[in-house]
């Protein structure tokens, strides 16, 4: 490509970019006024500005603002986006919450898991064999087993934070719940890309396999404590350790290292950068001298460009029938009475009441990010149809925006009164 048109095409991109920067911004904030976290509103955004809604009304529109050429380097820079947010999400994931032995906390992850899981093998078939026949039938249905009981723990922190239930014994379970199923899920997400990539044949798989938990186990073990113990040696001293230069260069190119390293093991880059950051969340310092830096960049530059790359591949008038719009109907029962249904049952039978079985299981019952995650690899895979990503897209969708609402009916009384009281301090 030659300079003039690599600038062409860089006017593009940069218009774009901030075109979405301030959509997202917008609907974030319409979203937060009407009860909805920031994500709802950015995701929402996203889908305005994609075929559904801009290309309904305005497709010339559409196709000035989004030209095919510069569709590879939105992709990328969504890539990017992605990189750096599950790099900080594994960064601040928090295992304390896996060493908690509650039983209601073990209940819940279980039936959390199982329950949706038995959902998607129950609906698997029929979506199968109605939108997608042509998909190989086994990476198909892991895939929808796996977005359906997947759960938004980054986004359920928020949710938590915006309603003042952090800190509450409710809170603590519905965190330590969906990071456990968390985990789950992203192990089942890599088994899953691995299987679909080495051709379904169990000696590659089996390879791949190895290799990953090899990775994993040298990051735990030698360049994740090698990295915490040159950083505190830098920052001894420091009142507020800050990062410098030097360390910044040495943690971006052991990220986009093990980004690679997950490539050529056959699952995706964004893998690596969330194993990396995993391996550095005992340095607290370290990550909140992250956060301090790029955790705002992240969120308000890079994410909204997966949410509406998101939104761009998301095409509504796409389910043209009524198979389809009942096809979107199964998808979204099956992820509600599975995760609702199981976490409910699972905080029941260890004695919660029901009024905290039922919040519990509405924050459990959030996808938004983590599920637009998998489904997104999914299609990528070649395991969904549009119809079927569309269908998956507004599950997720309409799952996170149901938990402001359950919650604020459902909550124990006490705790309905925190959640008043941070809406008016916010």
């Amino acid at each position: 490509m030659n300079p003039t048109a690599i600038e062409h095409q860089l006017k593009w991109v940069l218009l774009q970019w901030g075109v979405i920067i301030v959509v997202a911004w917008v609907f974030g904030r319409l979203g937060r006024r009407v009860g909805q976290p920031l994500a709802v509103g950015e995701i929402l955004g996203g889908i305005v500005l994609g075929p559904s809604v801009l290309g309904a009304i305005w497709p010339e529109a559409m196709a000035w603002l989004f030209p095919v050429e510069t569709k590879d380097s939105l992709q990328m820079l969504a890539k990017i986006g992605l990189i750096f947010l599950l790099f900080q999400v594994g960064m601040e994931f928090d295992f304390g919450h896996l060493r908690t032995r509650s039983r209601t906390v073990v209940a819940v992850s279980a039936f959390g898991i199982a329950a949706p899981f038995a959902c998607g093998l129950l609906a698997g078939p029929w979506l199968h064999r109605e939108f997608a026949p042509e998909v190989p039938m086994l990476g198909f249905q892991i895939f929808v087993c796996i977005a359906l009981s997947i759960s938004a723990l980054p986004i359920m922190g928020r949710i938590l934070i915006e309603m003042g239930l952090e800190r509450t014994p409710l809170g603590a379970m519905a965190v330590s719940s969906a990071a456990i199923d968390d985990v789950i899920g992203w192990i089942l997400l890599a088994v899953g890309t691995a299987l679909v990539q080495s051709g379904f044949h169990a000696s590659a798989l089996l390879m791949q396999v190895g290799g990953i938990l090899i990775f994993f186990a040298g990051l735990q073990r030698v360049v994740g404590p090698w990295l915490i113990r040159l950083w505190q040696r830098q920052t001894a001293g420091q009142e507020i350790p800050e990062l410098s230069s030097s360390f910044l260069a040495l943690l971006l190119i052991m990220l986009f290292a093990c980004c690679l390293i997950t490539h050529e093991l056959g699952i995706f880059t964004l893998f690596g950068a969330f194993l990396f950051g995993v391996s550095l969340h005992r340095e607290v310092t370290l990550v909140r001298a992250w956060r301090a830096r790029f955790s705002q960049f992240v969120l308000v530059a890079l994410v909204p460009i997966f949410f509406t790359n998101t939104g761009l591949r998301t095409e509504v008038g796409s389910l043209a029938t009524w198979t389809a719009w009942i096809g979107c109907g199964v998808v979204l029962f099956a992820a509600v009475a599975g995760k609702l249904g199981g976490c409910y049952l699972g905080a029941r039978l260890t004695g919660q009441t029901n009024r905290e079985a039922i919040s519990i299981a509405a924050l459990m019952n959030t996808r938004a990010l983590m599920g637009l995650v998998a489904i997104n690899i999914s299609l990528e895979l070649g395991l969904l149809t549009r119809e079927l990503f569309t269908m998956f897209v507004i599950m997720a969708l309409l799952t996170t925006v149901m938990t402001g609402p359950m919650l604020r009916a459902w909550l124990p009384p006490a705790l309905r009164e925190l959640g008043k009281r941070a809406a008016q301090a916010d």
